[in-house]
């Protein structure tokens, strides 16, 4: 595992923000039960950071020399970590479970090819995409934050990234509209939800609809400062809800100038061919 962790993007990377930013190399390692409870500790001149997702223990992050660093430096190196490596390490770790349950499933079938066991030793390889545009990875995407004016910076940066031809926002559009099915005449558009939370049950019921359709080159950007609990109880579908919990920018968690990088919003939103992987 501790191969595929640091060979992927997400790690190449959050390694090469560090080391601009910060001037610290970071490592991986897989086995320290002992310290798996802690936040982030020192251990000599190392900056150690466990990491833990669903009470499942994953490994650590050793950045190199990191005592060095001041309070304030550690902490935004920690939340890097906590924000972008974490998450990537529990989807490797999730995948790796499905895939030997389903080898153990498939081996205790009578007949079994020998060929089967190669899907064992290539669990972790990203399939290679015969193009190599950068595409997004969901035509919902929720940015939280207390402030609407990064919100809004955020979401531009997000329509440039993808190439879309225009950005629009959702309450202006919503009002002209009688039905949802008039989303389809937009091409590569990105819709902006400023806040959910304005919205009336009208428009909720609108925004949740032309979701649904999951039309290639609409993109819904919906900003909040809602909490995961809050967000249970929106009037919209728990498909919804899902999308905005799981396809979540938390913009405050990261440092001011983490915030509108397009190396961390390629990380969260896009994915790239298996070239952009490799360093």
């Amino acid at each position: 595992m501790m191969k595929d962790v640091v060979e992927n993007a997400v790690w190449t990377k959050t390694q090469a923000l560090i080391q601009d930013k910060y001037g610290k190399r970071i490592a991986f390692k897989t086995i320290d039960l002992a310290n798996s409870a802690m936040p982030s500790f020192l251990e000599g001149d190392d900056l150690i950071v466990p990491l833990n997702s669903k009470a499942v223990y994953l490994g650590e992050v050793i950045v190199n020399r990191g005592s060095l660093l001041s309070t304030q430096q550690r902490d935004e190196v920690v939340d890097l970590i906590k924000f972008l490596v974490e998450p990537h390490v529990y989807n490797k770790h999730l995948k790796l479970k499905e895939e030997i349950e389903a080898y153990k499933r498939h081996a205790s079938m009578e007949a079994i090819e020998q060929t089967d066991d190669d899907n064992v030793f290539s669990l972790f390889n990203d399939e290679e995409e015969e193009n190599s545009l950068v595409r997004i990875i969901n035509s919902v995407i929720h940015l939280r934050s207390t402030s609407a004016l990064i919100r809004k910076k955020v979401a531009l940066k997000i329509h440039e990234m993808a190439q879309q031809n225009l950005f629009v926002g959702f309450n202006e559009i919503a009002r002209q509209m009688h039905s949802v099915e008039e989303f389809k005449t937009f091409d590569k558009t990105t819709f902006f939800i400023e806040d959910i939370t304005q919205l009336n049950s009208q428009e909720l019921a609108l925004l949740d609809a032309a979701c649904e359709l999951k039309l290639d080159g609409l993109v819904f950007i919906i900003g909040s400062s809602l909490s995961d609990k809050q967000i249970d109880v929106l009037r919209v579908s728990s498909e919804l809800k899902a999308d905005m919990n799981a396809i979540l920018f938390d913009i405050d968690r990261l440092p001011f100038a983490q915030q509108t990088s397009t190396d961390v919003l390629e990380l969260l939103f896009f994915s790239t061919s298996n070239s952009t992987s490799q360093n």
